[in-house]
């Protein structure tokens, strides 16, 4: 079938059939019409708010502490959609739910909170708050009074952070007042109990070692003398060397002068008294000079050792002073580390009680960030749902195609072989076609109804129109008055 002859046979199909055609046209606009009346209303309530960074807030930056607006929008979604905050709303409002049981009432707090828009215009700086609801007064009294209920809070809950922020300082100061005097009490107790090792010097006390080593090795040679003449004391006498000298001398003069001289003869005598010298009165005071020249070499001796024990325990004692000084000196660096940390901590929370306080004082004199209402909810004219407009405009395209669907599905189920043309797409031979002859009086007849049928189509079609007209415009002029409203209030405000 080509183009133009399926135009033709799509547009005879609908001259054939226009009556089933409007019928079902206007069947669905008439849906659309009752559909659109009553369908439940939903008002639209809507409040815009300003939030204002106060001209102090920079002038005080790093002086006090202000929370950012991101911040507070951050969280402005989750506190105004909040459980807490929506039953302290209708609280407020002495609404009467009329619930049974706690599912309902999660059930109608569920249902309010997703009727509730929140959005945010960060250019503007502005937020504003939206609520849907079959009650024009409810929905805007419910905005008002979220608004109203969430700026309070915020600025009371503000307050009240800062004033726990500023006794939190408070406390924490006195806190690490007292560690800081803690750490000073044990610095000073350390330093009287180990002051003889701090005041030490190691390179002194290294020096004072090796005297000490040097000393004590000088003692030790002469105790070894005296313990070697102790035992030359013990074995030969104490007069071995004089007899020596004796003997010596009397040899020298022996072989300078002959025997008869009296220089030999004396020397003679005298090695002869020391060889012999053994008689009782001699011997007594041999062995008394003996045991009188041990007893001063012992008594020599029993010095010397004293001297070198002195010496020993000096280098000892320095030794271990020497080994006590990095371990004493790390402990004291470690209390004085602690304390200098604990004082560090300490400047800070002074510095930050201070920027407390200014902090606190602005929030308690709203000069920081600020709340400002730049429109409050009126009480919504106009529902927002339905459309009245667009529904009746949707059912009339609903209608023509319906319509039009409609006569082809019925001329799609009633079969048959349409036209001569379809017989020779099936290779059916057609021998004749006989005219169709027209019935004039009938035709006649025929066309009379229709113009009466679609002039009665055509004045409900109208109707319907005018329908959607009057919707077009009522809402056209509720719109221009709700701008003049906005208009006024925002001029207000500037001007206030």
């Amino acid at each position: 079938m080509t183009r133009s002859s399926s135009y033709d046979y799509y547009v005879n199909l609908f001259l054939r059939n226009k009556r089933p055609f409007v019928l079902v046209a206007l069947a669905v606009m008439t849906l659309g019409v009752i559909l659109a009346y009553t369908l439940p209303k939903k008002y639209e309530a809507q409040s815009t708010v300003f939030l204002e960074q106060n001209v102090i807030t920079d002038l005080v930056k790093g002086i006090a502490i202000s929370p950012p607006v991101e911040s507070k929008l951050k969280m402005l979604s989750v506190s105004l959609l909040s459980r807490s905050m929506i039953l302290k709303v209708l609280n407020e409002m002495n609404k009467d739910l009329q619930l049974k049981n706690d599912m309902e009432m999660e059930e109608y707090l569920g249902d309010l909170t997703k009727r509730i828009t929140i959005s945010y215009m960060e250019r503007q700086g502005v937020f504003r708050i939206t609520l849907r609801d079959s009650d024009p007064r409810f929905a805007s009294a419910f905005v008002n009074t979220l608004t109203r209920k969430y700026i309070d809070e915020n600025t009371s809950s503000k307050r009240e952070e800062s004033l726990d922020a500023t006794k939190f300082l408070a406390e924490q100061i006195e806190t690490f007042k007292k560690r800081i005097d803690a750490a000073d009490e044990a610095i000073n107790r350390f330093k009287s109990e180990k002051g003889l090792i701090l005041a030490t010097d190691d390179v002194y006390l290294r020096g004072e070692i090796a005297n000490a080593e040097k000393r004590l090795e000088d003692l030790t040679i002469k105790r070894n003398e005296l313990e070697a003449k102790k035992r030359i004391y013990q074995e030969r006498g104490p007069e071995p060397g004089r007899l020596a000298e004796a003997e010596a001398r009397l040899a020298e003069l022996l072989s300078r002068y002959t025997p008869e001289n009296p220089k030999v003869a004396a020397a003679q005598a005298e090695v002869s008294r020391l060889r012999s010298g053994r008689g009782d009165a001699a011997k007594t005071r041999t062995a008394s000079a003996i045991k009188d020249s041990l007893q001063m070499v012992q008594v020599e001796i029993d010095a010397v050792k004293e001297m070198e024990d002195r010496q020993k325990r000096i280098i000892e004692n320095s030794k271990a002073l020497l080994r006590d000084i990095p371990g004493v000196r790390a402990s004291l660096a470690e209390l004085v580390r602690k304390k200098d940390n604990e004082g560090v901590v300490y400047q800070q929370l002074v510095a930050r009680y201070g920027q407390s306080e200014v902090s606190k004082q602005m929030e308690l004199q709203d000069k920081s960030v600020t709340f400002r209402v730049l429109d409050p909810a009126v009480t919504p004219i106009t529902p927002v749902f339905p459309n009245k407009l667009y529904v009746i405009l949707g059912s009339v395209a609903l209608g023509l195609g319906m319509g039009f669907g409609f006569i082809y599905l019925m001329d799609t189920l009633k079969g048959g072989i349409k036209s001569p043309a379809a017989l020779k797409e099936l290779d059916i031979p057609v021998f004749a076609v006989i005219p169709y002859v027209p019935d004039v009086l009938e035709e006649m007849n025929a066309r009379r109804k229709d113009r009466i049928f679609l002039s009665f189509a055509a004045g409900f079609f109208l109707i319907i129109m005018l329908i959607a007209t009057a919707d077009a415009l009522s809402l056209q002029d509720n719109v221009l008055r709700a701008g003049n409203a906005i208009k006024s209030k925002i001029s207000h405000v500037v001007n206030n």
